[in-house]
């Protein structure tokens, strides 16, 4: 892939992260190199390891050196919205515990209003 130039002559990227992310889908295995970005968006081995570096710096894959080639895997996601404990709506709402005890024995009775077969 030739590099491309904007209106301005500023050099536009054109393999974006989600292109790369989107080679763990077309290669056997969990794990890719910069060869096999490179040959699957016909770009260049700089631009798939710069890409795939960055993404290691964003949390999103794992890399690790072996038999002389970088071999990067998928993380799992963060949360993007993570349950924060503190939240009001955790906080400042009364329990809604009934006092009893044991009621795990009385579940159908409770959600369906039958006796337990017990």
């Amino acid at each position: 892939m030739s590099p491309t130039h904007g209106d301005d002559g500023e050099f536009v990227e054109e393999t974006t992260h989600n292109d790369v992310l989107g080679v763990f889908g077309t290669v056997d295995g969990p794990v890719l190199t910069s060869a096999d970005v490179a040959d699957t968006l016909g770009c260049s081995r700089q631009t798939a390891r710069r890409k795939l570096n960055q993404l290691h710096e964003m949390g999103r894959l794992g890399k690790r050196e072996t038999a002389g080639r970088v071999v990067y895997w998928k993380l799992a996601a963060a949360d993007p919205n993570p349950v924060n404990p503190n939240d009001p709506i955790f906080t400042d709402r009364p329990s809604f515990n009934s006092g009893e005890k044991n009621l795990s024995g009385r579940v159908d009775e409770i959600l369906y209003g039958k006796e337990n077969d017990e």
